[in-house]
């Protein structure tokens, strides 16, 4: 049985959730959650294209940080404070007027850092469009962590 259901996990992107607010205006959605990874959708958009319809490197690189945060947790089984130490996105050709899927998953999971990476796609074709590499730091359980979006100063 799954960690994190996908209503789960959407209620996470959802205002008020687990991401700040920013992320949660990507409107990915996340379409199978499992012990092989996340896939997810980021729907065509004008606020993830860029001149041309071409979609933002920077949205990729944002779906690939939350996609691992979902993957890491399920092959975890649990939801641990987490930080990005590394996340390199090659750029392989553009997604245009589209939407893109993202295939994630955990490379290895240590006790202090896991590794992952994502393969992102279009709908219409399953050859790779970009390619994500990360590492994560675990952090230890601290409530300090806990409240994302909060200013270091309030509770």
């Amino acid at each position: 049985m799954a960690f994190l259901t996908i209503k789960q996990a959407q209620e996470m992107l959802a205002p008020g959730g687990h991401f700040p607010a920013w992320v949660g205006d990507l409107g990915l959605r996340i379409e199978s959650i499992s012990a092989d990874g996340v896939r997810a959708r980021l729907p065509r958009s004008a606020h993830v294209q860029r001149a041309g319809g071409v979609v933002a490197g920077q949205a990729l690189m944002a779906m690939a940080d939350t996609l691992l945060v979902f993957t890491f947790a399920e092959a975890l089984g649990r939801l641990p404070s987490m930080a990005t130490i590394s996340l390199t996105t090659n750029f392989m050709r553009a997604a245009v007027d589209c939407d893109v899927i993202g295939h994630a998953r955990a490379v290895k999971l240590g006790r202090t850092t896991v590794f992952g990476e994502v393969t992102f796609h279009t709908e219409s074709d399953p050859a790779p469009i970009a390619q994500s590499t990360a590492a994560f730091a675990v952090l230890p359980d601290n409530p300090r962590f806990s409240n994302v979006g909060a200013r270091a100063d309030e509770p």
